[in-house]
């Protein structure tokens, strides 16, 4: 027998033309792409027009694995995997490789056969009944391979460059996409194409015939399992302030926000020897700034901000400062600044820093008024890591509460309905209500391999407990991705 048409061959490397097509939008890999490019010296003519805000490139920068630092704290479960010699091959394109989740013959992955199952009416808050237990699976959408949460991200940017064009092409301004014009607006922005729908924005309450645009969206999100049962998330999401609209934020937080409030700060003020966000709020203890001194909207809002104490949690990975409002003829005003550290401008927070990072969550829910109260979630151009820090805490309430686990996979007679796949539904939603948001590939497998790791520790599980085909195991001894 000729074995010849057995071997395996080299699969040349994808050429870039055969590349899918990148949205020539926004932002980059995890904000990443939220650099400005540096501009040349400003001409020394005074009659020069100002320069318009830089758009946002996506680098696609590779990890070689010679690299690879400190191994990950998820590098135990994946111990399993190193039964072959064979390596899973990893996307040209992608900026860090994630391991294949693992695949097994149906929908949903399956427990060891040599352990306990653990069973569906254990799981607390599950109406199941006792008499009728259940198996545990594992949600199908958990247990995707790398090329399909590949193929979903790829999708999610086609629609979103349909709506982008279809807004080109529709001047109404009532129609649901349109866009935002205007000098004064582009003035406003930090990035010349990153701008909320013109239909769903944050408008100041300034005199008319002022300019009420600041560079922020109302972002509005239902349980995707139990809308009836659960209040919905609500954020705002905003771009990193520049020095002519620092003192805007403060007015969008005394107009829109109840006190306490809360904003949460996903980027530092410089990174890279790059501005990322201007420095809008006191620092130090008793630090004091008066904001509306210019009068520049002409109505005599006045409002005084003081630092009353800076804290710090999670070993530094915080800064929590609590932050008093006066404006004269309304109740001083609480608002908490939680400054997050650990997450890195080229990427996603190390599998390390996940505690710190789950432990703002907590900070920013407890610490907010209500439920209803919106939260400022900001980074840069307000899309890639804030859009990322809200799917996940919106989506991880669904594991937490075991909603989940409830689902009836094969409840509906549409297989697609069965298995809907809440992270890529729920970056759309995000989507249709700001542009980019989860704008990285990076960010969008991160969705994915957090949410999967919660899923097995709420049960008690790790990676080892659960099968896969031998074609499909990795073997990943002297590489860890996520570095």
């Amino acid at each position: 027998m000729d074995l010849s048409r057995f071997r395996r061959t080299k699969k040349a490397p994808a050429s870039p033309a055969s590349s899918p097509p990148a949205i020539v939008l926004p932002d980059s890999p995890s904000d990443k792409s939220m650099s400005p490019a540096k501009a040349d010296p400003p001409p020394t003519r005074r009659e020069s027009p100002p320069t318009p805000p830089p758009l946002l490139t996506i680098p696609m920068p590779m990890t070689p694995r010679s690299d690879s630092g400190s191994k990950s704290p998820f590098r135990r479960g994946f111990h399993p995997f190193r039964q072959t010699q064979k390596r899973a091959r990893s996307p040209a394109q992608a900026t860090f490789s994630l391991p294949a989740t693992p695949v097994t013959g149906g929908p949903m992955s399956i427990v060891d056969s040599d352990k306990s199952l653990p069973m569906a009416g254990d799981q607390p808050g599950d109406n199941t009944t006792q008499g009728n237990p259940k198996p545990l699976t594992m949600p199908a959408f958990l247990n995707l391979s790398y090329q399909e949460i590949e193929s979903k991200f790829l999708d999610l940017n086609w629609a979103e460059r349909f709506r982008i064009n279809e807004a080109m092409s529709n001047p109404s301004p009532r129609y649901r996409f349109a866009r935002v014009f205007g000098p004064e607006i582009k003035n406003r922005d930090r990035y010349g194409n990153i701008q909320p729908w013109a239909n769903n924005r944050v408008k100041l309450q300034v005199p008319e015939g002022k300019t009420d645009y600041i560079n922020a969206s109302p972002i509005v999100l239902q349980s995707p399992i139990n809308p009836e049962g659960k209040p919905p998330h609500r954020y705002i999401a905003m771009q990193g302030p520049k020095a002519g609209t620092a003192e805007h934020v403060w007015r969008m937080v005394i107009e829109q926000l109840q006190s306490p409030a809360v904003i949460v700060m996903l980027t530092e003020t410089h990174e890279g020897g790059v501005e990322k966000c201007y420095p809008y709020f006191p620092r130090m203890v008793d630090e004091t700034w008066q904001v509306g001194e210019n009068d520049e909207f002409g109505d005599g809002f006045r409002a005084e901000i003081k630092c009353v104490s800076v804290e710090e949690h999670a070993n530094g990975a915080i800064e929590a400062r609590q932050i008093m409002v006066h404006v004269e003829g309304r109740e001083d005003m609480t608002v908490w600044h939680l400054l997050y550290r650990k997450w890195p401008d080229f990427g996603v927070p190390a599998l390390g820093d996940l505690e710190s990072f789950f432990e703002l969550m907590r900070l920013s829910r407890e610490k907010n008024a209500t439920e209803d109260n919106p939260r400022i979630i900001h980074c840069s151009a307000g899309v890639g890591r804030s859009g990322t820090f809200i799917a996940l805490e919106h989506l991880m309430r669904e594991i937490d509460s075991g909603d989940i686990d409830k689902r009836e996979p094969i409840a509906h007679p549409n297989p697609d309905i069965d298995n809907d796949d809440i992270i890529y539904k729920t970056v759309d939603a995000l989507r249709e209500q700001r542009k980019l948001m989860v704008q990285a590939e990076p960010q969008y497998h991160f969705l994915y391999h957090v949410l999967r790791q919660h899923w097995l520790e709420k049960h008690g599980l790790m990676e080892q407990d659960m099968q896969e085909p031998a074609a499909k195991r990795l073997e990943v001894d002297d590489y860890d991705p996520f570095i």
